[in-house]
């Protein structure tokens, strides 16, 4: 099965999209995570990345296409999009190469967003995440794993945060209605624990 994962940031996408594929064995793929690895592997794709990245713009789409397109292909049992596609130009690439049998929106208010965002924690030395909501660490400010402090991301801030959403819905308000009108989308309330979450979108895809 092929699914898109769409949703704000704090919507649990990545979360969601990690027990699927442990579930299902449908790969994960995100676009960061492709282009982390095939840097770190020195391929031709990526060190055209890195020279992008290293200069904080942004990958030409070409290169993103070519690095999401190959990924793809290898997914055998099927893939779940996580943050792909952002706009129109990355929907018709994908739906010109690619079936696509579901899209997934994870519904979250932007205050319910910024809150949990607002809420995100990471160790300053190992980078485990936390949130001081509801995946706390053991002693408050000490990272279970190494011991190491506890701080809030820079760019967690109330105003990054408003928008980094507020892009969000720019980007992709043309992709939902897409979806929508090729009846693939399927909403899931984001605003409820993580078991019931799941248990929602595995009934929805009848699988």
């Amino acid at each position: 099965m092929n699914i898109i994962l769409i949703g704000i940031q704090g919507s649990g996408k990545g979360t969601q999209a990690k027990i699927l594929e442990n579930r299902f064995g449908w790969e994960h793929i995100t676009t960061g995570d492709l282009f982390r690895k095939n840097i770190e592997q020195e391929t031709e794709l990526g060190l055209l990345a890195k020279e992008y990245i290293d200069k904080g713009e942004l990958v030409p789409d070409k290169y993103v296409f070519e690095i999401v397109k190959n990924a793809l292909n290898q997914a055998e049992k099927g893939f779940i999009l996580d943050g792909f596609p952002r706009n129109i130009e990355q929907l018709k690439f994908l739906v010109k190469n690619f079936e696509i049998d579901s899209v997934i929106l994870l519904d979250l208010t932007d205050d319910k967003a910024i809150e949990r965002l607002m809420a995100r924690r990471i160790c300053k030395i190992c980078k485990k995440d936390y949130n001081i909501l509801f995946k706390k660490s053991k002693k408050p400010g000490i990272c279970d794993v190494c011991e190491g402090e506890i701080i809030r991301r820079d760019d967690d801030n109330k105003e990054a945060i408003s928008k980094r959403i507020e892009k969000f819905h720019n980007e992709t308000k043309k992709v939902i209605e897409y979806f929508t009108e090729k009846n693939l989308l399927i909403h899931i309330n984001a605003d409820q624990s993580l078991e019931a979450i799941h248990e929602e979108i595995v009934k929805k895809l009848s699988v």
